[in-house]
This record gives C-alpha cells, structure tokens and sequence, in this order.
C-alpha cells in the first residue's frame, strides 16, 4: 500500500469516526430532550377545548381552586385529569413531517378521532402507523407522530363522591 493510500485510509478513518461521534451526542439530546408537539409549557395552560366525536364538546378553564368544565355545562372538573390534557401540549414527537404531502383520509385526520386546543393551539388526533402504532397528530401545517398513550380522554366532572 503506496504512502498516498495510507494517508487517504487515516483520513477516511477519522472523518467515520468524527461522523459517529456527532451522531451519538445528537442522538443523546435528543432522547434526553426530545422536541415536543407543541412549545406551550403544560402548567401556563389556561384553556382546553376537546371535542371527541360522538361526545359534546368539552371546554375546560383554569381558575384559581383548579379546573372547571365551562361547556356544556359548568361544573368543577377533575384537576389531575384535566392537567393530563394540559400535559399534552409537551407531548415527545417521534418524527416530524409535512402535512402537504400526506392524504389526510389515509392517515385518520378528514375526520380527527380528537381536536384539543391548548390555549388556542390546534391539535387534531389521527390514526394510528401499521408498523410502530405512532399516532398521526396534525399541528398547524406539519403532521407529528407521536406515541400512541399520548392521546386525549374523554374527561367526566368530579362526582359528589370524590
């Protein structure tokens, strides 16, 4: 092996490794910090709006005591349950991709399974991936997925029991 081979072998070498090297610390923030579907913090959320079909749209409002069901009728809510939806907004995004270039019938979104706005903020709940049962939630013009436990509920008010 001619000097010239060599030191193109040794730059090759380095240049893999330098590679693996950015990889591995990228790879390493991100399952330490994963982005999120939203940039809300969970606690500053205010208002919630969910609507699972065929139930009556829900609203939800942040007071001073906690939650309370403003729609469709008023009543105290349930604050563990509703902060649960509030949680949402820092949801960990799998993967990202763009809504433009998805049918919105193939993946579950023409008619969302659940809306929820936080604080105004839209997410619409899709179907689920074949392979890695990813859910598809639509966020302003980009479709993330996103684990399929991190989905909205139908929430209930507390009863006189509680």
């Amino acid at each position: 092996m001619s000097r010239s081979n060599r030191n193109l072998l040794a730059l090759a070498i380095i240049a893999v490794v330098l590679v693996a090297a950015v990889l591995w610390v990228g790879r390493r923030e991100y399952l330490r910090d994963p982005p999120a579907v939203t940039s809300l913090d969970p606690t500053a959320v205010a208002k919630i709006e969910l609507d699972i079909p065929p139930v009556a749209p829900q609203v939800f409002e942040k007071r001073h005591d906690g939650w309370w069901r403003i729609k469709p009728s008023e009543a105290r809510a349930d604050d563990a349950r509703v902060q649960r939806l509030a949680n949402l907004a820092a949801t960990p995004v799998s993967r990202w991709m763009a809504a433009s270039g998805i049918d919105p019938s193939k993946v579950g979104l023409d008619h969302p399974s659940a809306t929820l706005l936080l604080n105004g903020m839209r997410l619409e709940y899709g179907g689920l991936t074949a392979i890695d049962e990813l859910r598809y939630v639509k966020v302003g013009g980009e479709l993330a997925l996103v684990p399929r436990q991190y989905s909205p509920e139908v929430l209930l008010t507390k009863t006189d029991a509680e």
